[in-house]
């Protein structure tokens, strides 16, 4: 396998988290630190009156982030080529965004064996 596309669906977020770049600035940075993961450049993007999205460009690949703050809902992604611990990115979301539902989905990308 080459890489590993990690998906997080997070609902019931604490609103005041997910409207504003400086906060999911904050955290897409803490997920970078926490599975030491290279960060090469950022962009971000707010929306107006709210909502806000934002990518990292990764040595690994990338991870971005989504959000609908009038739906207390956001979408974050890591696709790397090199494995981490989703639990604790899983409890770090949890924690970050004050939310009682986090849905992740792993797909497994480049399965070398599968192309020949």
């Amino acid at each position: 396998m080459i890489g590993h596309h990690t998906i997080w669906d997070i609902y019931n977020c604490t609103s005041i988290k997910i409207k504003f770049v400086e906060p999911i600035k904050e955290i897409l940075n803490q997920i970078v630190t926490e599975i030491h993961l290279t960060k090469v450049s950022e962009s971000y993007k707010q929306f107006e009156p709210f909502g806000a999205t934002g990518f990292i460009l990764l040595e690994e690949s990338h991870i971005s982030i989504h959000t609908w703050p009038e739906h207390n809902f956001v979408a974050i992604d890591v696709f790397s080529c090199r494995a981490f611990d989703i639990d604790k990115i899983n409890s770090l979301l949890n924690s970050y965004f004050e939310t009682d539902e986090i849905k992740t989905k792993v797909i497994k990308r480049g399965l070398i064996n599968q192309l020949k």
